[in-house]
């Protein structure tokens, strides 16, 4: 399970939700590009999806509850991010980390502590950790990691709650915390585009196809 080439700890994303929705699709492909393709594993991804994300991550069709049941990784070596952890993640905890957990779930709101209920219940041996009171994307939890690791600790880090995209008269609240980079939400390009045109852009296409 650990991937060639990667020097931070490796990012395993559980895939939770039925099918591979453009949105999801998109913040996997966003999380890719900036914290590497090689640096990435997502489990319980069916084999149809295999071709497709194999672009962005390692696909592996078990899940992380069976992986570690198996005895594949020892629960020292994994920490899971969940917002329901009363302890916070900190640098010296993901200093000696190997494998982060981020639930691959796109959020509800108010959050129903589903990462609590689809993993962290299920792995018991596996320590839990917030990343703060807000509940983050999935690329946006991930580029908190990449910050915390990058920077050894979170010293300068700063992030917004809650982001409206205008489209003429028409304001869409996206109503999650998002990282701040040079003072600008840290969010898809390509995902803003397919929220207000509800398709996904003509080069990711031709990037999954070809």
């Amino acid at each position: 399970m650990i991937p060639s080439g990667c020097s931070k700890p490796v990012v395993v994303i559980e895939h939770l939700e039925d099918g591979l929705s453009p949105w999801i699709l998109l913040e996997y492909r966003h999380l890719s590009g900036f914290y590497g393709s090689n640096c990435v594993v997502f489990t319980n991804i069916p084999e149809k999806y295999h071709r497709i994300l194999g672009r962005y991550g390692i696909p592996v069709k078990e899940s992380i509850i069976e992986i570690v049941n198996s005895g594949v990784i020892e629960p020292g070596e994994m920490i899971i991010l969940d917002p329901a952890s009363p302890r916070e993640l900190t640098y010296e905890i993901l200093s000696r980390t190997k494998y982060v957990v981020v639930g691959g779930i796109l959020g509800d709101h108010p959050p129903k502590k589903r990462t609590w209920e689809l993993i962290s219940s299920r792995l018991k041996s596996i320590e839990s950790y917030n990343i703060g009171d807000g509940q983050y994307s999935i690329d946006g939890a991930v580029y908190y990691i990449y910050y915390m690791h990058s920077n050894k600790g979170m010293n300068g880090y700063k992030y917004v709650d809650g982001v409206s995209i205008r489209d003429g008269d028409r304001i869409i609240h996206l109503q999650f915390r998002y990282p701040l980079v040079e003072d600008k939400p840290f969010i898809s390009s390509d995902l803003i585009y397919y929220i207000l045109n509800r398709r996904i852009p003509d080069h990711v296409w031709e990037e999954i196809k070809g």
